[in-house]
């Protein structure tokens, strides 16, 4: 079995101070992941419904928790967030109703960046050098479009408008033009055939990026196969539904599209006084953090609570 580099989580410190996690709370971690946010919450005796659906995901982190015997106050969840007032209904309410007739969730918590073990897997179709994959669904048993059915058969104005709006990508016409090219040829089936015609192009042009020149276009076709921005929008709204008064969110993004639905949303309710903001703005990784791990660079933390 190889090794899994567990997903370092990012803006720890920050999160612990805005959600304030101790004994008695109970908090649902809507992308669970690798556990990394969760352990710390269970290490303070807070009880956690941890949600994912990525089966790997979820049998990644109960074997962490379990391993540390912090498995008491955790039960995970296999669904996806956009679900979350469904599952609040048939998995929790009642379950707490039972336990804990006192009190309901104190926070819920997002993490929207892929696991470590998601962007190496090799079958995904999320890593540039995939060989044998350009699927990107995180729920293949749910989900039918893929990454591959759009780069093969998406006309050119449909690619033109995610890789624009989404991926802000400014040599979209031209690489378009290059994958028409390629799939006329043969079909664009993996990772590895995708990120090398991009990268072809960067070299050929002697064009400079300080990430992978295929990182924004993976991330496009992710959030679009993925369904991502919508989900966000609508779990967002199920938040103010499911929670009590002073009840807190937060929401890490690594997508600047992301951050800006999270913003958007904020600033709407709390004018109409359904939320109060507990972050004037974006907090970013610091430089030490950055150099630590180099994927909270583009991470962006934004909070609130119910009214």
């Amino acid at each position: 079995m190889s090794k899994i580099n567990f997903h370092i989580p990012v803006l720890l410190q920050e999160t612990l101070e805005i959600l304030d996690p101790q004994s008695g709370k109970t908090f649902i971690d809507a992308t669970l992941g690798h556990a990394g946010h969760t352990i710390e919450f269970l290490k303070r005796g807070v009880f956690v419904y941890g949600i994912d659906a990525d089966s790997k995901n979820l049998k990644i982190a109960t074997s962490r928790i379990k391993k540390l015997g912090l498995s008491k106050n955790f039960t995970p969840i296999k669904n996806n967030f956009s679900n979350l007032e469904k599952i609040y209904k048939s998995k929790i309410k009642n379950k707490r109703q039972r336990s804990h007739p006192q009190g309901d969730i104190d926070a819920i918590f997002f993490d929207l960046g892929l696991s470590s073990n998601q962007q190496k897997s090799k079958n995904r179709g999320f890593s540039f050098d995939d060989d044998q994959s350009l699927d990107m669904r995180l729920n293949p048993k749910t989900q039918t479009i893929t990454a591959e059915h759009i780069i093969n058969t998406y006309h050119f104005d449909q690619l033109y408008q995610i890789f624009t709006k989404i991926a802000q990508e400014k040599y979209s016409k031209i690489l378009i033009k290059k994958i028409i090219d390629a799939r006329k040829k043969s079909p664009i089936k993996t990772g590895l055939q995708l990120s090398q015609i991009i990268l072809d192009h960067y070299k050929k042009k002697n064009l400079y990026s300080k990430i992978h020149p295929a990182t924004k276009i993976f991330m496009t076709l992710r959030i679009v196969v993925n369904q991502e921005f919508e989900n966000l929008d609508s779990t967002l709204k199920q938040t103010i539904k499911i929670l009590k008064t002073n009840a807190k969110v937060l929401v890490i993004s690594f997508h600047s599209g992301e951050d800006r639905i999270v913003k958007q949303f904020i600033k709407k309710h709390s004018l109409l006084g359904k939320i109060t903001k507990l972050t004037k703005k974006s907090i970013q990784a610091t430089k030490k953090e950055i150099r630590d791990n180099p994927l909270s660079r583009s991470a962006k933390l934004r909070a609130f609570k119910i009214n």
